[in-house]
């Protein structure tokens, strides 16, 4: 048996193109991911699920389909902001309030602090009033792009009752 010096033999075809991996936009995707979310929250990422539907599409669907899952939420808000999306971004905001009600309020003020500048001071005033004790499904903060709100603004009667004579 002979001894062994550790090293391979790194046999190459002739004529055989070198085969290089190019990760650096991968790489690039990552660190913007890292460094450029919502602080705090750039390491949470989730797996995205085979699909013809754009990463948007995708996430809105299963915020939709698990509202309970955290990582799904924050993936969706960090999108939004990493593209500059504010109306997307609101309405991933709007979802993580209704999703928890009065539970997570850490990671609705990170989330909310974050998106603060991107979906305007109106928009965050009004979550802001809702920070302690998140929305409920009648609550009036419908936006567009919003999954889990019941999508209704102002009043739902469509017959009122009206007496003879009264005001129209």
């Amino acid at each position: 048996m002979e001894a062994s010096t550790g090293s391979r033999d790194i046999v190459r075809r002739a004529g055989a193109a070198r085969v290089t991996t190019d990760d650096s936009a991968e790489r690039r995707e990552h660190w913007r991911a890292e460094h450029l979310a919502i602080p705090g929250t750039g390491h949470i990422h989730f797996t995205a699920l085979p699909s013809e539907d754009d990463l948007t599409s995708q996430l809105a669907r299963r915020v939709a389909g698990d509202p309970a899952d955290a990582r799904l939420h924050v993936a969706r808000v960090n999108r939004h902001v990493l593209h500059d999306e504010p109306e997307l971004a609101h309405a991933a905001i709007v979802d993580v309030f209704y999703a928890f009600g009065p539970e997570a309020v850490g990671l609705r003020t990170r989330l909310l602090n974050g998106v603060r500048r991107q979906i305007g001071s109106t928009n965050a005033a009004r979550l802001d009033a809702a920070l302690a004790t998140g929305l409920r499904p009648a609550s009036n903060a419908w936006c567009p792009g919003s999954m889990l709100s019941r999508g209704v603004t102002g009043e739902t009667d469509i017959v009122r009752v009206r007496a003879l004579g009264g005001p129209r």
